[in-house]
């Protein structure tokens, strides 16, 4: 691990590199001068890296910091061969893959784990909440994708023999056999940010091209496809476990009823599951990136008070 210049601030210690293994890079920001109880590890979505948690695209503290700020270490991860981390062949990057070697990185951490996951990474994230039952004592689930048990195959507008064509956002997506997916700034935008109006619109061009491209095999995964969507094995396993499904009001991929049916298969299983609607809570205006919104700072408060009164969550309330 490096120091990290991201943020000068002697409160915070923050290091960068290899958690664990050489495939997984995260960013690590912890209180400098105190021990902590338990650790945050965050894990993006789809087109971004773990630097969607760092800072905000107007400029600002990005949830890691303010929650290390509360007396947490925090550990934001890049998806194995994607962003920072280590190089991983096209054929070989498979959800599993990527949920395998996050889940590996973070069993090597001590203390409390509470897992933060955002839309791609959350159809991602319940297969890593599985690979770490025992050790989790809370699960964030930010606009997650569903598992693949609960999510409804893909429907394709054409299939030939050089590319797929499905409805992505609202917008028509082309998928060619070889590479990357890579979004046009009109599909990007409808998904991302929508009819939100607490997006940053100011900066909407630097953010839209600091963007990812999105391995094939992942995106493929992520619409499920043939029914490719990785789906959650031994949700029993994780009987008890806190989980908290927040959604906006301005997310067309992600509305109320979408979501909710998330926490209610989870309940099924045996978890503790709350659907958190942003609105429930006069937080308004807020779509897919709400933890890059001029708000994000209220949700994060919300976020902290519910985490920390866990124990009094009931029951899915839709």
């Amino acid at each position: 691990m490096r120091p990290n210049a991201l943020i000068e601030d002697a409160c915070l210690s923050k290091t960068s590199g290899p958690l664990g293994l050489d495939c997984v890079y995260a960013d690590i920001i912890a209180p400098a001068d105190t021990d902590f109880a338990r650790t945050h590890v965050m894990v993006h979505g789809g087109m971004h890296t773990g630097a969607c948690w760092m800072r905000t695209p107007d400029n600002r503290e990005g949830w890691a910091l303010r929650l290390a700020r509360t007396g947490d270490r925090v550990i934001c991860v890049d998806w194995p061969g994607c962003g920072r981390s280590g190089y991983v062949p096209p054929e070989k990057l498979t959800g599993q893959l990527v949920a395998d070697q996050i889940a590996a990185a973070v069993k090597t951490l001590k203390g409390e784990i509470i897992l933060w996951t955002h839309s791609m990474g959350g159809a991602i994230g319940w297969r890593i909440a599985e690979l770490l039952a025992g050790r989790l004592s809370r699960l964030v689930a930010i606009a997650p994708g569903p598992p693949g048990n609960i999510q409804p195959v893909a429907k394709l507008m054409s299939q030939g023999p050089d590319r797929l064509t499905m409805e992505f956002a609202g917008v028509p997506l082309d998928v060619h056999p070889n590479g990357p997916v890579v979004l046009s700034h009109e599909a990007a935008r409808a998904k991302l940010i929508g009819s939100s109006t607490q997006f940053p619109r100011q900066h909407t061009d630097s953010y839209l091209a600091g963007l990812q491209a999105v391995p094939r095999q992942l995106f493929l995964e992520r619409v499920n496809f043939e029914g490719q969507q990785l789906r959650m094995l031994t949700p029993n396993a994780l009987a008890g476990t806190q989980v908290l499904i927040v959604t906006g009001d301005s997310d067309p991929d992600h509305p109320p009823a979408t979501d909710s049916a998330i926490g209610d298969f989870l309940t099924e299983q045996g978890m503790i599951s709350r659907f958190v609607y942003l609105p429930d809570h006069d937080i308004t205006g807020n779509g897919h990136m709400m933890m890059l919104e001029r708000n994000s700072d209220q949700i994060l408060d919300l976020l902290v008070v519910l985490i920390n009164e866990s124990q009094k969550i009931s029951p899915t309330q839709t």
